[in-house]
């Protein structure tokens, strides 16, 4: 199974990193790898909600990375599914108020199956890269 998480502290108050964060529109602001996202589904964002994702893959290739948000607990923690694409994994974002500070946490997990095993070391190095790209959020946002 592959796992990768990092966590990054952020001078901005919990709700303004949580609403950047959901809105998955902002993905294409700090995920380099993603070249285009869209809201797919009506209404606000919350359980269901559904986002299209273009991302950069393997040797130049654009590769779906449609998501859905399984879940979500305002200012406290986001979980989402990939429903498109190669790898298809599950991820959280867990939000911790810390006085001036909030702590974020991003994680992703995947089971691969079949073939995809034998994949597991590469889809893994990529989740960690994926992952430590929430370090960019702490850019924009305390920029």
């Amino acid at each position: 199974m592959a796992f990768a998480e990092y966590s990054v502290s952020i001078r901005k108050p919990v709700h303004e990193i949580f609403n950047f964060i959901l809105n998955g529109e902002n993905n294409k602001i700090w995920r380099p790898s993603v070249f285009a996202v869209k809201k797919e589904t009506a209404g606000d964002i919350g359980f269901g909600t559904k986002f299209s994702q273009t991302m950069k893959g393997p040797f130049g290739k654009s590769i779906s990375g449609d998501y859905e948000i399984s879940s979500s607990e305002t200012d406290k923690k986001i979980s989402f599914k990939v429903i498109s694409g190669p790898a298809r994994p599950s991820g959280n974002y867990v939000f911790e108020n810390d006085g001036d500070e909030t702590q974020v946490t991003f994680s992703l997990s995947y089971k691969p199956s079949g073939l995809a095993k034998l994949m597991d070391p590469m889809i893994n190095k990529q989740m960690q890269l994926e992952t430590a790209m929430l370090v960019n959020v702490k850019k924009h946002l305390e920029s």
